[in-house]
């Protein structure tokens, strides 16, 4: 049985039992036997930033904790779990400060889904030159989650009628004290739906480096939403002001001689080849080529590969059924028919029927970069 027939295999299974083994470890345990040098890519250090090599991406449909990718705005907080509250305020009947172990005691519910970095890609955007962190594939990865809803701390509470719009604010703080804070807000009707307030992530307690010991998992939008090392969360009338909702995170588009902004928020639709992999050697013929689709209104509904340049499109399979929110793996065979070096790009489209572009269009932040991923293989004669 092939690595993907495993997976098919594990999602059609994905039950009660399946959880079970899940949180007796046995997926934590094998993580470290997949862990290789080079795994993990270091964009930054000040605070580290790491993305995941493709090539360890492509191992399992869940990404292990020890190779999840890293993205933090500050410094990673130190967190007193004996003092440690969640202040839930504003617009509510009824304020509450909980610990931990109050959360728990509102339920508890796991989900699978993919978290990508609004920036993943942004090496790769032509033309080059976008201000961030230089991800390039692998600021994206998929874990199940187990936490509390969202909606269920906040019935609690009470949310007033008046209230719209709900604040995110982490422990963590800028090294330079004039420098924003990073806060984000969520429309009331997303929070109320499927946000998840995680304290667990593949069975095991959250990492410190993902947000422990609490964080949002905003299923569907890009991973600045997903709030890690949660310390309050206020009910308001407004969108939060700062700099990480006014300034950061914006598309920008020029049109008709003028600048347009939007917020960036849900997860465009994207593919990646996970094999073979860039600059791999493979026979003429018929080439197995496999990797995961993901994002886009209604999920992901069809994959495609091309081996010139976008002339023909080949259709691919994808495998199981994987939640809404999670991403896709999927399989194709192509033709490979001449020898030399050959450029194999794939493309998914949503339920709505949007495609990945060739090419995605440019904004300054880098934001977004869906463009069809493309590797290059050297094609042997026989």
């Amino acid at each position: 049985m092939t690595l993907f027939e495993a997976d098919r295999e594990l999602r059609r299974a994905m039950n009660a039992r399946t959880r079970q083994v899940i949180h007796r470890g046995a997926f934590a345990a094998t993580a470290t036997l997949w862990a290789r040098p080079g795994d993990l890519v270091q964009r930054d250090d000040a605070p580290p930033q790491h993305e995941t090599a493709i090539a360890a991406l492509g191992r399992s449909w869940l990404t292990p904790n020890e190779l999840f990718f890293v993205r933090s705005h500050h410094p990673e907080p130190t967190i007193d779990l004996t003092r440690w509250r969640l202040d839930v305020g504003g617009l509510v009947h009824r304020p509450f400060a909980f610990p931990l172990d109050a959360l728990r005691t509102l339920g508890h519910d796991e989900a699978v889904h993919t978290l990508e970095c609004a920036g993943n890609g942004r090496a790769l955007a032509q033309p080059q030159g976008a201000n961030g962190i230089p991800w390039t594939h692998g600021a994206v990865g998929t874990a199940l989650w187990g936490g509390v809803r969202l909606g269920e701390v906040l019935g609690v509470a009470g949310v007033r009628p008046e209230a719209r719009h709900v604040w995110f604010e982490g422990a963590d703080r800028p090294r330079d004290p004039e420098a924003p804070r990073f806060v984000r807000s969520l429309p009331i009707e997303k929070a109320m739906d499927d946000v998840l307030l995680a304290h667990s992530m593949n069975g095991r307690p959250l990492p410190a480096a993902h947000g422990a010991p609490l964080r949002a998992i905003v299923p569907g939008w890009y991973g600045m939403a997903s709030t890690k090392w949660l310390t309050a969360i206020r009910l308001e009338r407004e969108p939060a002001p700062g700099h990480y909702m006014t300034t950061a995170y914006r598309y920008a588009y020029t049109v008709r001689d003028r600048v347009v902004e939007t917020p960036v928020d849900e997860v465009r639709v994207k593919s990646l080849i996970t094999c073979p992999l860039d600059g791999a050697r493979v026979r003429r013929g018929h080439l197995h080529a496999r990797g995961f689709a993901w994002g886009g209104a209604g999920g992901i509904a069809g994959i495609e590969l091309t081996c010139d340049g976008g002339r023909i499109w080949t259709p691919g399979h994808l495998l199981g059924d994987s939640p809404l929110h999670a991403w896709r793996a999927w399989e194709a065979w192509i033709e490979l028919r001449h020898a030399g070096r050959a450029a194999i790009g794939a493309r998914a489209f949503d339920a709505s029927g949007v495609a990945q572009p060739l090419r995605a269009r440019s904004n300054p932040g880098g934001y977004g970069n869906n463009s069809v991923h493309r590797v290059m293989v050297e094609v042997a004669g026989s």
